[in-house]
Formats: C-alpha cells, structure tokens, sequence
C-alpha cells in the first residue's frame, strides 16, 4: 500500500527498508470511533501505523478518565508497556475518529528485529524518544504552571492543537476544558 510505504519514507527508512517494513505491516484493520484498539485487561500483540485517524491513550480513575496520549494520523501506536512484557495493558487506547490502521503481530516484529540492524537502531530509538517524552511530561506537569504546559505543548505537538479536541488537550494538561478556554483567551 502506497500510503504505508510513504509513512515509512516520511519516517526516515530509506527505500528498501519502508518496502520490507511495508510488507510486514500487512494486516489491516478498520476500527470505529469509541472503538478500542486494546482496553485495559488485555495484553497488546500488535504495533499499528495509523493511516487515518485518531487515539486516545487514557486510564479509567476514580475521578474519571484521564488522557495521557493522543496519536495522530501517521503515528505509530501500541501499548508499550503490554507489548513489551506480554502482560496485562493498564490503558485504554481507543478511537476518536473513525479510523484505519495497518498492524504487525509482536512474532513478525520479534523476527524482523532479529534479522535487521535498522529495525534495532529504530526501536532502540522509539523507546529513548517515549521515554524521554514521559519524562518531559511528568516534569511538566510537577514543575509548570497550567499556562506553561499549555505552550510547551503548542511548541512541541502543534499538531494538537489544531487536530485534537480541546477535551482530551485539557486532560493531557490535568485542567478542565474551561480553564483551558481561559489560558487560549488570555493567550489572545
């Protein structure tokens, strides 16, 4: 598929590598808004591209839900943690849009990875960047006014200030939807 192979090539991989990368993630998969890529409970096998559409990553709390992550069209998704120790996902990752992905199961991944450098190299840096973006936003959310979160989000994902619904922003930033209103007029 045409569009895989550009995400892949959009992504850095040269030709050959988004062809073989491409081939692997051949099991497509349409999923509908509200629909879950994995609930909590389960355990995740999959890695996805999204070739169109939208995901929340949240925890379900006594308070309610709260987003931790949103993936946007061209993203790769699964639930890390999950996939990584084949245990039970702790998250939810559900569609806000309808939405298409193209998957490949944790045993094509497991081979590929054995077989090729760059997918070692890519991975190893999937996990520093995750990381380090976990950090950035735990940091954030201890030492940064809701105001300061609110423009180092602009500054680093302005893709979600235009894509994502302010509902899902405002719980990323731990603020309600109104205050966020607020920080964007004073912005203004």
């Amino acid at each position: 598929m045409q569009l895989t192979l550009d995400i892949f090539l959009s992504k850095g991989f040269t030709k050959a590598q988004a062809e073989l990368l491409s081939e692997n993630f051949s099991l497509s998969r349409k999923i509908s808004e509200g629909e879950y890529f994995i609930q909590e409970g389960q355990t995740c096998h999959h890695i996805a591209i999204i070739l169109k559409g939208q995901f929340r990553y949240f925890y379900n709390t006594e308070a309610g839900d709260v987003t931790r992550w949103i993936s946007l069209q061209g993203d790769f998704m699964t639930s890390l943690s999950s996939f990584i120790q084949e245990k039970s996902a702790v998250e939810n990752i559900q569609a806000i849009k309808d939405s298409e992905l193209v998957m490949i199961p944790k045993s094509a991944w497991k081979e590929l990875y054995a077989k090729h450098e760059f997918i070692r190299q890519f991975w190893l840096r999937t996990i520093e960047l995750n990381y380090i973006g976990m950090e950035e936003r735990v940091f954030n959310q201890i030492a940064l006014s809701a105001e300061e979160r609110y423009r180092w989000m602009l500054e680093h994902y302005p893709r979600f200030n235009q894509e994502v619904p302010d509902k899902y922003i405002a719980s990323m930033l731990g603020i309600t939807p109104r205050h966020l209103s607020r920080i964007r007029a004073a912005k203004n």
